[in-house]
């Protein structure tokens, strides 16, 4: 079904506005990450891991490909890299031992932590501008 819903000037300004204050964000973290020394999507991989952790299992490499949109192969290469750096580890899976599961080293735990903090912050201060240009954008139409 088509859409037939008419924009307005007024709509365009907000999710330009939208766009902007996510994109803003996005800099800001890709940022932080290389001022850890890490690529924007390695930080990405090590807060997935920690995301997907389980009291009893850690992610598998498939779980971790498919929470970024990326392939298996591609996800394979950043463990790869996070592990030269010392900051993952692999482990094989106890009922399947052909499943590969990642974990943080105490390296990457740290330098995650440090991370998170630091987008916390920022989340505190950005946040208020995001949620009001969302309210006004959806505002528009209710």
């Amino acid at each position: 079904m088509p859409d037939t819903e008419d924009l307005t000037d007024s709509d365009y300004r907000s999710l330009g506005a939208f766009r902007y204050q996510i994109r803003r964000f996005q800099h800001f973290s890709e940022q932080a990450a290389k001022a850890e020394g890490l690529e924007p999507q390695q930080h990405q991989m090590l807060l997935a891991i920690r995301a997907l952790e389980q009291p009893t299992a850690t992610p598998t490499i498939g779980q971790l490909a498919e929470h970024l949109f990326v392939r298996h192969h591609t996800a394979v290469g950043m463990i790869d890299r996070l592990a030269g750096h010392g900051l993952v580890e692999r482990l094989r899976g106890e009922d399947d031992r052909r499943q590969v599961r990642v974990r943080l080293t105490p390296s990457g735990c740290e330098k995650l932590h440090h991370l998170s903090r630091i987008h916390r912050r920022e989340l505190r201060q950005s946040v208020p501008a995001l949620v009001e240009t969302l309210h006004s954008l959806l505002e528009q139409r209710a």
